[in-house]
């Protein structure tokens, strides 16, 4: 990986990096202590705001929900927004939950994705008096479920026009301290096809409902990722087959079948646009529902404040492809990029860590930006 400048401006009054370091690694353990699987989220946004309370006594705080929105710094000037989210998926027998100094790790549900990001912007929460812009930490929730579920969808309709104010915005996803641009569009699309019910040991006497997709299927098996060039980054567009389901039991023809589809789009396309090319490879003989539509995430490398950061940073810029909430940012016309602490190939995974280094190394990064 690219090694980045040096970029490290003064912190909190006694807290140098080896203290800093413990900081946020203690603080992260703590986040990954409080269950919070989507949909259960009360609790750590309770926590939070007791943290913000005591971090920074003069910080405005707004809760929507289960969402947390927090003002500090120089209020009324320039406004820097921090976005993450405080659930996680459902945890597991075998996920470990300590710090392991020798090794530089720390273990737990979420560690990575993305109670370290929380514990950063905690830290510059805690920091923020020394700051000469406004800073704007969004805590939200339900990110990991349906998108039209999110925590910032009403968020957004109640705090929509501060949320437009800002110069700039970082999702703290896990990019292992990267900026990730942009990010996928996503479709998912039922497509049930018919047949007709029979005995397995007379499949004549019926249709095969599972056979009328094979084409489908084989369509899908054909689709080979689309490599589309924005701004000098490489997206893939792709098409699968996530799941083939039936209702019907072992030893009958089943008359329907639900294959879902799941098309991930470049930026820069529209939903109507990604829907017609999913329909068109799809074919006609089918009833088609789609049932999740997320709008892909604009490329802002090129906004000045977001462009010089990187630079003077000299940080790594890669696409990405997957959806992140800086489609929804973008889409309200604030430059937005992901960059986390967190590695994103611990995500979801069992037994989830997170490195120590990675939030100290993130805090110094956005610290910048938010200077």
């Amino acid at each position: 990986m690219t090694q980045a400048k040096q970029t490290n401006p003064p912190h909190g009054p006694g807290l140098d990096d080896e203290a800093l370091l413990r900081w946020l690694a203690e603080e992260t353990l703590l986040l990954c202590g409080i269950s919070s699987v989507t949909g259960d989220e009360a609790a750590i946004t309770d926590h939070l705001m007791q943290r913000v309370a005591a971090l920074q006594p003069s910080a405005q705080q707004q809760r929507i929900g289960n969402a947390l929105v927090v003002r500090c710094g120089t209020l009324g000037a320039r406004r820097i927004g921090l976005f993450g989210h405080s659930d996680t998926v459902p945890p597991n027998a075998a996920q470990p939950h300590k710090i392991d100094w020798e090794a530089g790790r720390i273990y737990g549900l979420g560690a990575s994705d993305m109670k370290a990001g929380l514990a950063v912007m905690l830290r510059l929460i805690a920091d923020a008096d020394a700051l000469p812009n406004e800073l704007v930490c969004v805590f939200y929730d339900r990110e990991e479920g349906p998108v039209h579920l999110s925590g910032m969808v009403p968020l957004c309709e109640q705090q929509g026009e501060l949320l437009k104010t800002l110069a700039a915005a970082v999702c703290l996803e896990p990019t292992d301290n990267r900026v990730e641009a942009g990010c996928s569009g996503s479709l998912q699309a039922q497509v049930f096809a018919q047949g007709k019910r029979a005995h397995s040991a007379r499949p004549w006497l019926g249709e095969n409902a599972i056979y009328a997709v094979t084409p489908l299927l084989t369509r899908l098996a054909g689709f080979h990722r689309r490599a589309v060039e924005i701004q000098g980054l490489t997206f893939y567009e792709v098409m699968s087959a996530t799941q083939i389901l039936t209702e019907n039991a072992r030893n009958v023809i089943p008359d329907r079948v639900m294959v879902n589809v799941n098309y991930r789009f470049c930026p820069e396309k529209s939903l109507a646009t990604a829907e017609a090319e999913l329909r068109e490879v799809i074919g006609p003989g089918f009833a088609i529902q789609i049932v999740d539509a997320s709008p892909s995430g604009a490329v802002c490398t090129d906004d000045p404040i977001l462009s010089r950061w990187m630079t003077d940073c000299g940080m790594p810029v890669t696409a990405k492809q997957a959806w992140t909430d800086v489609a929804r940012l973008t889409g309200l016309g604030i430059p937005a990029v992901n960059c986390g602490p967190g590695d994103p190939e611990q995500a979801h995974k069992v037994g989830e860590w997170c490195t120590l280094t990675g939030p100290l190394r993130n805090y110094h990064l956005l610290r910048r930006l938010v200077s």
